[in-house]
């Protein structure tokens, strides 16, 4: 006796069902994974490495107190990589040229409080009255770490998402690895908004750079400004967004894991001594 097996016919018409029940194709919205407009840090894990993400007021940026790696010029809707090119005219996509974007060697990179810190700080402003919503809003959609023996990449071709897929290196850490996550932040909690103060500290556990090597090169592409529809104003409106890595000599503070622990539970007594009240 042969096996039972599902008729062209029957599959066209379970097709058609899920057609008229708009099971079919359809595109699941990002979610939400980590609010830092309202909570204190968050993770994300790509199935075996997990991120911390964390609400951060605490480390000075600008030019000559921070040294980033990776600027993104302002663009509604924008992405880049660190990469050191001749010209701008070389970069492959919403990068902003100078100094303060280029190659990362691993060597440069330090391990403060068991992990790598990554300081991201979104330029930002309060509100904009020619454009709508809470302009200090702005959602990351995405970030990957890639390891590399090939600086000065330039590659700008995209999947069909319309994200880079041309960057020649090993994929180290995905935040959309196990489903598609964005991030949320407000440049104006707690005040100082625009470049100047940083916004996001990415805490990344030193198993993700396992096996890496001194001499090799890492790469951090990130996007941003996706979720405006849902998120109004959650698109790019200010200057640039910049990263950079925190060492000895550029830390200000980074939060043990203990302590956002503690922070948590504060947070969650606070919460429930309001309930009560």
């Amino acid at each position: 006796m042969q096996p039972l097996r599902p008729s062209i016919q029957s599959f066209s018409v379970v097709s058609a069902l899920a057609a008229c029940l708009g099971l079919a194709a359809t595109v699941q919205a990002a979610t939400l994974a980590v609010d830092l407009t309202v909570n204190n840090s968050g993770t994300i894990s790509d199935g075996t490495n997990t991120a911390t993400f964390v609400f951060d007021k605490q480390q000075p940026t600008g030019t000559g107190v921070l040294d980033p790696f990776l600027r993104v010029q302002r663009n509604g809707t924008e992405q880049g990589y660190n990469t050191t090119v001749a010209n701008a005219g070389q970069l492959p996509f919403q990068e902003k040229f100078g100094i303060w974007t280029h190659d990362l060697l691993f060597s440069s990179m330090q391990v403060l409080n068991g992990s790598y810190n990554f300081v991201l700080d979104i330029g930002e402003p309060v509100s904009d009255n020619a454009n709508k919503g809470q302009e200090s809003l702005l959602s990351l959609d995405g970030l990957k770490f890639y390891v590399t023996n090939t600086p000065g990449q330039n590659n700008n071709s995209v999947d069909g998402n319309g994200n880079a897929n041309g960057i020649v290196g090993t994929l180290l850490w995905d935040m959309d690895a196990q489903r598609d996550n964005f991030v949320l932040l407000d440049a104006n909690r707690n005040g100082n908004p625009g470049n100047g103060v940083s916004d996001m500290l990415l805490q990344v556990p030193t198993s993700v750079f396992t096996g890496v090597s001194g001499t090799q090169y890492i790469i951090l592409w990130s996007r941003f400004g996706l979720q405006d529809a849902s998120n109004s104003g959650s698109e790019s409106f200010g200057t640039f967004e910049e990263w950079a890595q925190l060492n000895d000599n550029s830390v200000k503070y980074v939060p043990e894991p203990a302590t956002l622990a503690l922070l948590g539970v504060a947070v969650l007594g606070f919460a429930y001594r309001r309930r009560a009240k």
